[in-house]
């Protein structure tokens, strides 16, 4: 294993393949992880939830070319509690990424991904239940940074830029007469906002990984990931720019064949 892990390449996909380089032939590589994705979208949640996620990953390389997947899901949709409404939500991610060794430190890579943020709610005291989701899919790209740790495996370190199309929607909540009186008055912000939207994405990722070979063939990897992005939605003649962040920590074991 260790002649195979000259560096290692973190990409956004949540894959950590092994840059298997001088052997003329295709090696693979596949995995499961664990962990927890936490969510913050302030301007529109009270709360940031956090979701028990599995993984499921594999990567094909030939030298210093690699192609990886990523699949994840949460365990059990978790409880979210909003100021009108109360409910479950639940993430998932799939990840598909380009990558090339250009140094045995610097790896370059390119991506696609789609993501999705479900909530199934009920509105407080009735029997009316609505659902809202927030979906981002689209391109990245970025460096990876490889260093080899002594007996101690390798720890990596990237940095990428996202640009991602988002699909929003909103529930339209429960209000009486006055209540819909009163928010016609005031000025329109982006909690106020009901039904479907569409959207730019911009920002960026960063994330460290270390992986430890514990075998001829295995290793265990644990990585950590934020992704910071702002979203532009445009609605009733205004702008609005609020931001999103999710921050993915997860371990697991890796196979290269």
């Amino acid at each position: 294993m260790k002649k195979a892990l000259p560096g290692l390449v973190l990409g956004l996909t949540t894959i950590s393949p092994f840059v298997v380089a001088e052997e003329d032939r295709v090696r693979y590589i596949a995995g499961v992880g664990f962990g927890v994705t936490e969510l913050s979208f302030d301007e529109k949640l009270d709360t940031d939830p956090s979701f028990n996620m599995w993984q499921v990953f594999g990567s094909a390389l030939y030298r210093d070319l690699y192609a990886s997947v990523s699949y994840a899901d949460t365990i059990s949709d978790e409880n979210v509690s909003e100021e009108d409404e109360t409910g479950d939500v639940s993430r998932k991610d799939f990840d598909l990424t380009l990558g090339y060794r250009i140094s045995d430190s610097w790896t370059g890579f390119v991506g696609y991904k789609d993501g999705e943020t479900s909530l199934d709610l009920r509105v407080r005291d009735t029997d009316v239940s609505q659902d809202e989701y927030y979906r981002e899919d689209g391109f990245f790209a970025g460096l990876t940074y490889s260093h080899p740790i002594r007996n101690a495996g390798t720890l990596s370190f990237t940095a990428a830029y996202i640009l991602f199309d988002s699909d929003l929607k909103f529930t339209e909540g429960f209000e009486d007469d006055e209540e819909e009186e009163d928010e016609e008055d005031e000025e329109l912000e982006f909690d106020d906002l009901e039904g479907k939207y569409s959207g730019d994405a911009t920002g960026y990722s960063i994330g460290v990984s270390w992986v430890i070979p514990v075998g001829t063939n295995f290793a265990f990897r644990a990585q950590y990931k934020l992704n910071q992005y702002d979203l532009e939605v445009k609605a009733e003649g205004k702008r609005f720019e609020p931001e999103q962040r999710l921050v993915y920590f997860d371990v697991g074991l890796v196979y290269l064949f």
